[in-house]
């Protein structure tokens, strides 16, 4: 299994931050978030240090991420592939996969987004080739990336209409990653290149989440999203 974390955008929700830091490093507590991320994949039950490969999609501000992890972390390797222009999302994945072991499922983490270790080998085990996180999310603003589910599969990747919103944790098979760029929105993003695949015929499931902790997030504002995680982490019995 390869396990690629997307950590090459600017951030620029996050204001006069990004000028200074590399978004994904951003400390909650003691440690960077993609630290948080990485300590998600290597605990998980399902994760084998001798044959799974960690890839890093770099670009801006990358040095941060390469002086602070180096080329080994917790005696894991790790590869890093460099994103040179911010195409999206999908060209990210196709970045990553060019550094990746070839011919082997992907999980696909945007470097934002959090999950704890159980949610990661439930992906990493389920029987689907192609899998999206999804969440319950109901709220006033309007989101691209609402998604419509029938039976646990995913109908429509882009937006949809129903209740469910894609929250950036994927798991895609060498084919799928064929996919990526097929389709363009304002740019290469990842989910019209999954609802193009649907639409060729791939079967794409859904992995529900119970929580959706993104240091990305802006609702109901960055500052009090940025606030509820550090609440969130502080309160949460995890080891690090």
């Amino acid at each position: 299994m390869n396990y690629i974390i997307l950590a090459a955008g600017k951030g620029s929700r996050m204001g006069t931050l990004s000028r200074y830091m590399q978004k994904c490093m951003y400390p909650i507590l003691d440690k960077p978030f993609l630290e948080l991320i990485l300590i998600s994949v290597i605990g998980n039950a399902r994760f084998d240090r001798r044959n799974d490969t960690i890839v890093f999609v770099v670009g801006h501000m990358r040095e941060q991420i390469q002086s602070y992890f180096g080329m080994a972390w917790q005696g894991v390797p790790l590869r890093y592939a460099i994103q040179e222009q911010a195409l999206g999302t999908a060209h990210a994945v196709i970045v990553g996969a060019s550094a990746a072991a070839p011919d082997q499922a992907c999980i696909i983490i945007q470097g934002d987004v959090w999950a704890e270790p159980d949610y990661l080998a439930r992906l990493a085990g389920m029987h689907a080739d192609n899998v999206l996180s999804v969440i319950r999310h109901e709220c006033a603003f309007r989101h691209d990336e609402r998604v419509d589910l029938d039976k646990g599969f995913i109908t429509k990747a882009w937006q949809g209409s129903s209740s469910y919103v894609e929250c950036g944790i994927w798991k895609f098979s060498p084919t799928m990653i064929g996919f990526m760029m097929s389709r363009k929105a304002d740019e290469y993003r990842a989910l019209p290149s999954v609802q193009n695949a649907i639409e060729h015929g791939l079967a794409v499931a859904a992995l529900e989440r119970n929580e959706w902790i993104h240091l990305g997030g802006t609702e109901p504002s960055v500052k009090e999203n940025l606030q509820s995680l550090l609440s969130f982490f502080s309160q949460f019995a995890y080891t690090w």
